[in-house]
């Protein structure tokens, strides 16, 4: 052989061994491991799969449709908490409703979140007749399931903080809506005015939050506990809590805070309307009180503009005319429980209610 061809082996050679060697090598994302219902040689039974030991119970398995896991009872939404109200359940209900539920409806509940007023699609008020009336379980249900364009937030939220949410959400109705009656013995009502003033905020800190409706005179437009003062400013306000004490946020407290009363205000009465609401063609309905009523129950999944987010929340823009209005009857006030997602039933509507929606329906 001759002394080039020598040289070429001695070059060669090497790099064919470090080429195999490379071929052998493993990677991290092929790591040795078992495979379910493989058979294996590492154990004398030669599965890979091991028993489980005796005894084992699955994580929460023996409370599987229980009412503190579902917020369910036969079937219906109950209205009650599954374990005694304290101040720390309320604080811890505040602690998590401002990390998960404020970006969207703000810390006093109206809807008007961070996020809303930067585009985001827009959220529920806590502070209407329909969601003041509505039960505990149902807070509960939408919190873990989900609703309409809010996702779920079972992974963020243990169901014992889920319910300290519940319960806190009840406060903020409560406290939008306070009167002497709610205090606890021996504290004293004052109205935010005279709060704001003492913490160092200017008269209109909160009216910029867009809070809801003004309240009769006869109401304080806001209420706490004597001697209680609001937070160092921060992006939103943080509302006092005038029932924060164990008050019953069971089902007592949700009766109470569920009669409807007009919502509470910051900020100076409305002027009064100019004209009579218009009515829509042939008398059939009210349109402004079908307007508000389509905003408070409908425009969180149908959109303000009734467009929907096809093909999840169809388009109601000439809904009367595609089914007509025993339809639109029927499903306002039943739902739609088989529908992906389901349309929830509307018992709290009356039959004026869905006729003054049905005229705010057949609007172009």
């Amino acid at each position: 052989m001759s002394r080039s061809l020598r040289h070429y082996f001695a070059q060669a050679v090497p790099l064919l061994l470090l080429s195999a060697l490379a071929g052998c090598r493993q990677d991290m994302h092929d790591q040795p491991k078992f495979f379910p219902l493989r058979s294996t040689s590492f154990y004398t039974d030669g599965r890979s799969g091991r028993p489980q030991v005796v005894g084992t119970v699955a994580r929460s398995q023996e409370q599987q449709g229980s009412y503190f896991l579902t917020g369910m009872v036969d079937g219906a939404e109950g209205d009650g908490l599954p374990f005694k109200l304290t101040p720390s359940v309320l604080r811890r209900g505040q602690e998590r409703y401002n990390i998960y539920c404020s970006p969207c409806h703000s810390r006093v509940g109206n809807g008007k979140g961070m996020v809303v007023m930067r585009g985001y699609h827009p959220a529920a008020t806590f502070h209407t007749d329909r969601l003041r009336r509505a039960p505990l379980g149902h807070f509960f249900s939408v919190i873990t399931n989900g609703y309409g364009a809010m996702p779920d937030h079972a992974a963020q939220l243990t169901p014992a903080d889920r319910w300290a949410v519940v319960a806190y959400i009840r406060a903020l109705q409560l406290s939008q809506n306070a009167v002497d009656s709610d205090r606890p013995s021996g504290a004293r009502v004052v109205p935010i005015k005279a709060v704001l003033e003492r913490s160092g905020f200017s008269d209109n800190f909160l009216d910029s939050w867009g809070g809801p409706a003004p309240a009769p005179a006869s109401r304080p437009a806001f209420s706490t506990s004597s001697g209680a003062s609001l937070p160092a400013p921060a992006a939103q306000p943080t509302a006092p809590v005038a029932a924060a004490a164990p008050q019953p946020v069971v089902a007592g407290a949700a009766k109470e805070a569920a009669k409807p009363v007009t919502v509470a205000s910051n900020s100076a009465p409305a002027a009064p309307q100019a004209a009579a609401p218009a009515k829509a063609a042939g008398g059939a309905g009210d349109v402004e009180k079908g307007k508000s009523i389509y905003a408070a129950n409908c425009s969180m999944c149908h959109q303000p503009t009734r467009a929907g987010m096809p093909p999840v929340f169809p388009s109601l823009i000439g809904v009367v005319d595609r089914v007509g209005e025993k339809r639109v009857r029927t499903v306002a006030k039943e739902g739609i429980p088989e529908a992906k997602p389901p349309m929830p039933p509307h018992p709290n509507l009356t039959d004026q209610d869905i006729t003054d929606l049905l005229a705010f329906l057949k609007t172009k």
